[in-house]
């Protein structure tokens, strides 16, 4: 029996990968092109063709967007941005409690984060990626405790990241933030995420979010945005319960948002106008992810895409900008409804640009704890899919040997 060596394979595939490193370096070629010329090779190796999935999408697109046959997952980045919701508060403040757990709950989270202890935390370390969180409006703390001091370095805290100041307003009685309060929210989403980019020189970012109460918040969006029926929509959130089903929590969520729905004439005012919407019932975190994905987007950085949050986010960005749904890369099918509603729209935004739509999320695991864990668990992926571009064999090689 003749001994075949992995290296032979791999050294031999490589060569067979020259003309698409040629072509993806090719100036002239569109993003498009790129994209197929990589599926097309992907079709020719050692594999019933397609037979990856949603890897051989991201192979492609990661290739595409580097321009490279050996595309790259060195230096991940993730970027939580945090706030909290107006329509969480206790309604002593004005708000509904529209969620399982109390407001203060988001200012702990981030205080485990700044720690090192939280979800996010745990499995950037596991997954090698550089890790960083930025509030942008959570809530004051209460006058009774003693003021937290942020490390600035995981955490950053400050006056020129906190836009919205005790967070959101109640977006049932009034606008959630102020146009201006929205178009900030977007620069700094720009700029903390440009600052991290070139100081990890990353090659690939991970948008995640921290915000009791943001689930209803991303239903309000789409709902308003798409002229969605609420119901829907909804889902239980941050659940108290094991297996997240809570009718009674689901239901208060529909009748909150229908009540903004009436409130702000949504159908009228706010469908197919990204910027009102997130200034009428959007959130601060999910204002400042918009501006990283455009950032991103900008410079030809894939995005590895959470659950329903961020993709809410992700599909906003779409809006103001298609050429976005070229970075995509979706890491996690939520539970909640009105993801899979957000998916389609950027589905049916890259089709009308004629651009390969985003492949369907890789995980469907009843992720749902937010912070970005499932796309953090979804680099190991990632690599793969480099690796598999990168190594694996031509048919016409292994037939070959």
């Amino acid at each position: 029996m003749t001994n075949i060596s992995s290296d032979s394979i791999t050294t031999t595939s490589r060569s067979a990968s020259t003309a698409l490193a040629k072509t993806l370096s090719d100036p002239d070629l569109n993003f498009v092109q790129r994209y197929d010329a990589v599926r097309s090779y992907l079709d020719s190796l050692a594999k019933p063709v397609g037979s990856l999935g949603s890897i051989e999408d991201f192979a492609a697109r990661l290739a595409a967007l580097q321009r490279s046959a050996t595309p790259s997952v060195d230096n991940p980045v993730c970027l939580i941005f945090a706030a909290d919701h107006g329509v969480a508060k206790d309604k002593s403040e004005g708000g509904i409690n529209c969620s399982s757990y109390p407001q203060a709950v988001s200012r702990k989270v981030l205080e485990a984060l700044d720690h090192g202890s939280a979800g996010a935390s745990v499995l950037a370390r596991c997954n090698n990626v550089h890790l960083r969180v930025i509030d942008v409006g959570l809530a004051d703390g209460p006058a009774s405790e003693k003021e937290y001091e942020w490390s600035q370095t995981i955490v950053r805290s400050s006056e020129e990241t906190r836009v919205v100041q005790d967070g959101t307003k109640n977006f049932c009685i009034g606008s959630a933030m102020s146009d201006i309060e929205v178009a900030k929210c977007i620069l700094t989403g720009r700029r903390e995420t440009r600052q991290y980019i070139n100081e990890m020189k990353s090659d690939i970012v991970i948008f995640g979010e921290v915000g009791i109460g943001n689930t209803t918040t991303s239903s309000a969006l789409i709902a308003a945005l798409c002229g969605i029926d609420v119901k829907s929509l909804c889902g239980t959130g941050a659940s108290i319960t094991r297996d997240g089903i809570d009718d009674d929590v689901v239901n208060k969520k529909i009748t909150i948002i229908e009540e903004a729905m009436a409130y702000h004439n949504a159908a009228t005012m706010l469908k197919g106008a990204p910027l009102p919407t997130l200034a009428a019932v959007g959130g601060a975190e999910i204002a400042a992810i918009v501006g990283g994905i455009l950032e991103a987007t900008d410079r030809d950085i894939p995005i590895l895409v959470d659950g329903f949050i961020v993709t809410t986010a992700a599909m906003i960005a779409c809006q103001i900008d298609p050429d976005v749904t070229r970075n995509l890369l979706f890491a996690t099918q939520s539970t909640e409804q009105g993801q899979t509603i957000a998916l389609n729209i950027i589905n049916d935004i890259a089709k009308a640009k004629n651009d390969p739509a985003p492949a369907q999320p890789a995980l469907n695991m009843n992720l749902r704890m937010g912070e970005g864990t499932g796309a953090l668990m979804a680099v190991p992926l990632l690599r793969s899919a480099c690796a598999v571009l990168a190594e694996l064999a031509t048919l016409n090689e292994v037939l070959s040997l």
